[in-house]
């Protein structure tokens, strides 16, 4: 094979491995260390922004083991840890979160005596009478068994700084989800203005 043909050969390679290397890279979620998102940690979903609030955090609802999800007024306060679960559910162990993949998502180690483990999903019920109409997330539910409901992490912001999260429920389209303030309390439900988050690491 002579040089030249060689090097073109080769370029044209590079061309096309290129991009699709950095296409898939972009399909991976990271924390704010710039770790990849595992399923065998815990995270805290916080603003994007700063000086916004805290982290989200299980609130118990009074209704058994059904608790709502809302947003920490102090920035210092880091929520309740969670832990992402990918789909199928026998996925790897080491199967890292993905960007518009299927996933789980839990409250992790909690201290409740329904378990320490409760997972996010939307609920007809309300934290307080005429909270509002848009479907709240919860997490746990009043008969003590688990929903198993499906949610993606998605790109969200002007620069992609950050993330959303979609409740994808059934064959429909997923919903963002955003934040309604009631009172005294932000909760975390579907919403036409998606709440932009990024993920940190706990450390114990």
């Amino acid at each position: 094979m002579k040089p030249i043909f060689f090097l073109l050969l080769l370029q044209q390679l590079l061309t096309i491995t290129l991009p699709c290397t950095a296409n898939n890279a972009t399909q991976l979620v990271y924390d704010t260390e710039g770790n990849v998102l595992s399923s065998q940690q815990n995270y805290y979903i916080l603003p994007a922004k700063r000086a916004s609030g805290g982290g989200l955090r299980a609130f118990p609802s009074g209704l058994r083991c059904l608790h709502f999800v809302f947003q920490e007024r102090n920035e210092a306060v880091l929520g309740t840890a969670l832990r992402f679960t990918p789909l199928p559910e026998h996925a790897s162990a080491t199967e890292p979160i993905r960007l518009s993949s299927d996933i789980w998502i839990e409250f992790h180690d909690l201290v409740s005596f329904c378990s320490d483990r409760l997972d996010w999903h939307l609920t007809n019920q309300v934290p307080e009478p005429s909270s509002g109409e848009p479907k709240h997330v919860a997490a746990g539910s009043e008969e003590g068994l688990r929903s198993f409901a499906v949610f993606r992490v998605e790109r969200h912001g002007a620069d992609l700084s950050g993330y959303k999260i979609v409740s994808c429920v059934d064959k429909g389209p997923c919903s963002d989800l955003g934040l309604h303030v009631y009172k005294d309390k932000t909760w975390l439900t579907v919403s036409n203005e998606p709440f932009m988050v990024v993920f940190r690491k706990e450390t114990l």
